[in-house]
């Protein structure tokens, strides 16, 4: 089985983890057994030690590998610690993410053990607990079947929408619902994905439960951004002037709703041609209109002013507990994972929910063919070379 490098190589980033490749690998007299040396007080103080020693720059000698298997076994004593709840779940996905690192790597034995470990998580005394690791266990199988057929994608998710249906409707059950359908994409049959997601959200809405309904209105947000194109959208919000977006002003113009945050690359990779094409066509028409995720809104003004983002951007950060994710547009649209860019023609009706890079300079070419793109100056520089 074969896993794919960008998401092997998110993860150690995302923990700070920096690839070595020594030649040869660390004696046991040069690396410390930070196993044996690790004593966690508290769940939070074990956490931190683990984090800091995944980043701590001086580690840079232990090649990778090491570091992660480390990083496990420091968390297999950790899981021993008395802790709260949102500790043990941030365990388990650091678990999740070391393991699928070491995958990731050549070390597919790691991905069976993930799986024994997060079933044996499932029967945590804390039900709490017991369902973060259900539904991790859940999002392993989901992962894992990508690489599979799509009879066998769309067979598993199936099996598991009857599992969930044939629960009794309750919190746990609900989030693993809602799990199911943030992967449901992986059907290739956009029909029959939507038609799975809808019958979820559809189950669980019988329910009274305040946590359920939330739930059920984060199944119904990603059902509908599958069923966006060909449909019209609306943003709600506040510019960072303080102003009400006036989204029905923008009728009759091409608009490009882009979903990012000051804290992630990719987002921030995507400007560049993002700036290219807007002044290229904003006198003819076009709008970019950025919803920030990002949690608070001075974040947000410091990056715009210092980057010269020409476009209009809503952010609706307001508050010390805001997440950026709780952003409505975001919730309403089952926003879970960005860049997010959306391409609105100018009746308002979205024609493509994916228009980052190239797609995005093919789809402003069919909405003003009469416009004339400056070539970059290298593409001028190699055609005249050529002449």
């Amino acid at each position: 089985m074969k896993f794919g490098h960008l998401l092997s190589w998110a993860i150690i980033f995302a923990l700070g983890v920096s690839p070595t490749f020594a030649d040869e690998p660390t004696t046991a007299e040069e690396t410390p057994d930070v196993v044996s040396e690790f004593q966690p007080e508290s769940a939070e103080a074990g956490l931190q030690q683990i984090e800091k020693y995944l980043r701590d720059p001086s580690n840079q000698s232990v090649p990778t590998p090491k570091r992660l298997e480390n990083g496990i076994q420091m968390l297999d004593k950790l899981w021993e610690v008395d802790g709260e709840v949102d500790q043990k779940r941030k365990e388990i996905w650091m678990r999740f993410s070391l393991r699928m690192g070491l995958a990731g790597m050549g070390n597919e034995a790691s991905i069976d053990a993930l799986a024994a470990e997060l079933e044996k998580a499932a029967q945590h005394s804390d039900p709490q607990v017991a369902a973060e690791a259900s539904d991790a266990s859940l999002a392993l199988k989901l992962m894992l079947v990508r690489s599979k057929s799509p009879a066998e994608r769309l067979a598993l998710v199936k099996e598991k929408a009857e599992e969930l249906q044939a629960m009794p409707i309750s919190p746990l059950s609900a989030k693993l619902a809602l799990t199911l359908v943030k992967n449901v994409s992986i059907v290739d049959n956009k029909d029959q994905a939507v038609l799975i997601a809808d019958s979820l959200a559809n189950h669980f809405a019988k329910s009274d439960d305040e946590a359920v309904n939330k739930l059920v209105e984060d199944m119904q947000g990603y059902t509908r951004r599958m069923n966006l194109a060909g449909n019209s959208m609306q943003v709600v919000g506040k510019t960072l002037d303080g102003k009400d977006l006036n989204w029905k002003s923008l009728k009759g113009k091409v608009v490009l709703v882009d979903f990012w945050a000051t804290w992630c690359g990719p987002c921030i990779g995507e400007f560049p041609h993002m700036k290219e094409m807007y002044e290229a066509y904003h006198e003819h028409g076009f709008e970019i209109i950025g919803i920030s995720l990002d949690d608070t809104k001075p974040i947000v003004e410091e990056f715009v002013t210092a980057r010269s983002i020409p476009w209009t951007i809503v952010c609706n950060a307001e508050g010390e507990d805001y997440k950026g994710f709780a952003d409505p547009n975001a919730r309403y649209y089952g926003i879970n994972a960005i860049p997010q860019m959306i391409f609105v023609g100018r009746d308002g009706i979205v024609i493509d929910t994916n228009a980052r890079g190239e797609r995005l300079t093919e789809l402003l070419a069919e909405a003003f063919p009469d416009v004339e793109v400056p070539a970059k100056e290298e593409e001028a520089a190699e055609s005249t070379s050529e002449q």
